[in-house]
């Protein structure tokens, strides 16, 4: 039985985890055999892995904030455009109003 062509790892390359745990870089290879070079070897991963957190944090902001400008923009716009059309439309309603009462206003 011939498998299909499909790409099969064995290990999994999607992330279940909206916040990734540990960077690929973050987990050292080859271990220092003191114990105190160890734990800066760890406090020093551990410092990238937040700094790389943050960056990440800080760009889901910034397009956030984008993204909510932009729908504050575009309401304001369509604000704009329905006081024009309902200004325009109480307009002609008075004018129609006034053509039919008033004999001398314009025809």
């Amino acid at each position: 039985m011939a498998k299909s062509s499909q790409n099969v790892s064995i290990t999994k390359k999607e992330r279940p985890w909206l916040w990734r745990w540990a960077e690929e870089e973050s987990t050292p290879a080859v271990l220092p055999k003191s114990r105190t070079a160890q734990l800066a070897l760890k406090a020093k991963l551990a410092n990238i892995d937040a700094e790389r957190a943050v960056g990440r944090a800080y760009q889901a902001e910034i397009i956030r904030t984008k993204a909510i400008g932009e729908a504050m923009f575009k309401s304001g716009k369509a604000l704009r455009w329905t006081i024009t059309s309902t200004s325009r439309q109480i307009l002609l309603l008075t004018e129609n109003a006034r053509r039919k009462f008033e004999p001398g206003y314009r025809k």
